[in-house]
C-alpha cells in the first residue's frame, strides 16, 4: 500500500453470511487498531460486546482504538465529511476504512465511485474486497441470486463461513467448486479453522501468489466471469495502456474490476499495480518490489459478459502472441470511448 493513501477495505457478502460477526472478530487483533468502520445505520454492527463512548453524533470509539461511523446519506459525501473532520481534528485519526456493504450490494459501483471522485482517489486506496460466503446455503443462494455471484466475481478472497455446520464433505468440495467456477483467482478462506485472520484481510489484493487454477476462463457463473491473464514476458508501458483503453472501450459498464501486478520493459523490477472498475483506472502506481518475489505478470478481468476470444485477441496482440486475427491495438486505442488511464509510463 502507498503509505501516503488511507486503505479501504470493502466487506461484502449476501444477506446472513456473517459479515458483522467477523468485522466484530477482526476488530479484536491489534493490526486493526486505528479503524474505521463504516455502517449504513445504527444495529448493523454488533457492539454489545464492546466497550464504546459516543464523541459525536454519529461516530462512535471503539475499543482498541477503533471507530465506527453511520453514512446516512450519499457513500461518497459521507467520506469527505469523515477525511474532512479528521483532518480538522474533530475525530480521532484513523489509519484504514473498512466498509461493510447491505447484503443485497453490488460492490462494482462503490469501487466505481470511489476511483472516480478525484478527492478519494488521490488520498485513499483499493486494499481488497472480501466477500463473505455462507457455507450451509452459499451453493443456493449463488445459483438463486445475482447479485451473491457479483459478489463473489469482484472478491479477492472469500472468507467461508458455518464450515463446521456443514455435515457433508461432497457439498463443501461442491460449493468450493461453484466458487473456483465463478472466480478462480480469489483465495477461499475458511474461518471457523483460523485460516483468516487479520494478517489475511490486510494483505493487499496482490500480495499474494496467483493460484495455479486462476491461468484460466470461467466458464460458469452465469454471465459475470472472471479472466486472469499471465506472462513472464515485460511489456511496453504504453502498449500496456492501449489494452486498457481497448479493454474499457470493448467493454465499457460491463467491465467490472480490472487489477494486477504488470512488469514493464523499462523496469522490470517494479511492477505496476493496476486497479479498475467499470473502466475507470486508478493512476497506477509503482511498487518498490515485487510482494511475493515473482516477476510474473498477472492481470485480473472480472466482467458482466466477458468473451474470453475478445478479451484473449487483446491480450496477445499487447504480449506479441501472433494471431491471424488479432486486433490491432494502435487502431482501437484511437476510440474515443476509451478511458483515461494515466501515468503509465511513470
Amino acid at each position: 500500500m502507498d503509505a501516503g493513501r488511507i486503505p479501504l477495505h470493502v466487506v461484502t457478502g449476501f444477506l446472513g453470511a456473517g459479515k458483522t460477526t467477523l468485522i466484530n472478530r477482526l476488530l479484536n487483533a491489534p493490526e486493526l487498531a486505528e479503524t474505521l468502520v463504516i455502517v449504513n445505520e445504527w444495529g448493523e454492527i454488533g457492539l454489545d460486546h464492546l466497550l464504546f463512548e459516543t464523541i459525536a453524533d454519529d461516530v462512535i470509539l471503539m475499543a482498541a482504538g477503533c471507530l465506527c461511523c453511520t453514512l446516512r446519506g450519499d457513500l461518497i459525501d459521507g467520506l469527505h465529511d469523515v477525511l474532512q473532520r479528521r483532518d480538522a481534528g474533530a475525530m480521532p485519526p484513523f489509519a484504514r476504512i473498512v466498509l461493510e456493504t447491505t447484503g443485497l450490494a453490488d460492490p462494482a459501483p462503490i469501487l466505481h465511485a470511489w476511483l472516480a471522485d478525484p478527492t478519494l482517489a488521490r488520498r485513499t486506496e483499493i486494499a481488497g474486497v472480501t466477500t463473505v460466503v455462507d457455507a450451509v446455503n452459499g451453493v443456493a443462494t449463488l445459483a438463486a441470486h445475482g447479485e451473491a455471484r457479483r459478489q463473489v466475481a469482484l472478491a479477492d478472497r472469500i472468507a467461508l463461513t458455518k464450515v463446521d455446520l456443514v455435515s457433508a464433505p461432497l457439498a463443501l468440495a461442491r460449493l468450493r467448486e461453484t466458487l473456483d467456477e465463478i472466480n478462480p483467482a480469489a483465495r477461499v478462506l475458511d474461518v471457523a479453522s483460523g485460516d483468516f485472520g487479520a494478517r489475511d484481510f490486510l494483505a493487499g489484493p496482490l500480495d499474494f501468489p496467483m493460484p495455479a487454477r486462476a491461468s484460466r476462463m470461467s466458464a460458469h457463473g452465469g454471465s459475470v466471469r472472471a479472466r486472469v491473464f499471465t506472462t513472464t514476458e515485460p511489456v511496453g508501458a504504453a502498449a500496456l495502456a492501449r489494452f486498457l483503453n481497448c479493454l474499457g472501450a470493448m467493454l465499457g459498464p460491463r467491465l467490472l474490476r480490472v487489477k494486477g501486478l504488470v512488469a514493464t520493459t523499462e523496469l522490470p523490477d517494479r511492477p505496476l499495480l493496476i486497479q479498475g472498475a467499470q473502466h475507470i483506472f486508478h493512476p497506477p502506481r509503482r511498487l518498490a518490489g515485487w510482494p511475493d518475489g515473482s516477476r510474473e505478470t498477472r492481470l485480473v478481468v472480472i466482467s458482466d459478459g466477458l468473451e474470453s476470444t475478445e478479451v484473449l485477441g487483446l491480450w496477445r496482440a499487447l504480449v506479441g502472441i501472433p494471431e491471424i486475427d488479432r486486433p490491432d491495438l494502435a487502431a482501437l486505442a484511437d476510440n474515443p470511448l476509451a478511458p483515461r488511464t494515466g501515468g503509465l509510463l511513470g
